[in-house]
């Protein structure tokens, strides 16, 4: 990718999708391209049977990625358990090599790893990378030797450091189920304090009841635009946010100081 990603010493935000790619397609993507964003899709390649992908193809998805609209990391083959080693490598390294058969347009560049959300113990007691202990297990393990970044659920790292150093097993602020003026003031704080913050939505949660909505998602979205526009953060693509760098960037000018400081004293109001 060329090194760092130089944020100009301001926050960056990033947005996953996990599959659902029928309402990725109609709800999310328009989104994304309105705003020159570049998301990412965390898919399975042998669920195109599944109701939420009905309509879309390998093409259309091909298409998104060719165009430079989406990046692609591995989520698994099947998004389902395994235990022994056969299982594993099915799911983690099978999983990868159909993707990239059937993205031409990512080959090579499927670089990630999306744990798939399973039951406590899955995965040979792997669990989505919750601790440290997760990637010396045989499912972690095999994730790294087959991807240069993975995401995890380590505790309390959804507000990520930018120094464009490498992590792995770093969380996401996942956005489905929370109400949205949680989630806008998570935004604010990775501007107050210039973290990196990525956020996750399952598309084909959207407007379910309890969930988050389409309007909803366009708040947030809207909110991380004027953000954008007042030069507190910049949008990247998950795989731009493990290189991201905000300690290069020039001091904050005075307006954007001002700026930090309203938004610190709306949050201590609450």
């Amino acid at each position: 990718m060329g090194g760092p990603v130089d944020t100009g010493g301001r926050a960056a935000v990033a947005l996953r999708c996990d599959h659902g790619l029928a309402p990725f397609r109609d709800k999310v993507l328009p989104l994304a391209r309105a705003a020159r964003w570049r998301i990412s899709q965390a898919y399975n390649p042998r669920n195109w049977h599944y109701a939420e992908n009905h309509g879309v193809t390998p093409a259309d998805l091909n298409t998104w990625v060719a165009s430079g609209d989406v990046e692609v990391w591995n989520h698994s083959a099947t998004h389902g358990p395994a235990s022994r080693k056969v299982e594993l490598l099915d799911e983690i390294f099978g999983g990868l090599r159909e993707i990239e058969d059937q993205l031409p347009a990512a080959r090579g560049q499927v670089w990630g790893w999306n744990p798939p959300g399973l039951a406590p113990g899955n995965y040979g007691g792997f669990d989505g990378g919750r601790t440290a202990a997760s990637w010396a297990t045989p499912a972690g393990r095999l994730i790294l030797r087959h991807h240069a970044v993975a995401s995890g659920m380590l505790h309390g790292t959804h507000l990520q450091v930018l120094d464009g150093t490498v992590r792995i097993g770093l969380a996401r602020w996942q956005i489905d189920s929370r109400p949205v003026p949680e989630t806008l003031r998570m935004i604010d704080r990775a501007v107050l304090e210039r973290r990196g913050l990525q956020l996750m939505l399952h598309p084909a949660e959207l407007d379910r009841p309890g969930r988050l909505t389409e309007e909803g998602l366009r708040r947030v979205v809207r909110h991380i635009l004027r953000r954008r526009r007042q030069g507190l953060l910049i949008t990247v693509s998950p795989y731009q946010l493990t290189l991201a760098d905000a300690t290069r960037g020039p001091r904050a000018s005075r307006v954007a100081r001002l700026r930090r400081r309203r938004i610190r004293r709306r949050l201590s109001e609450g």
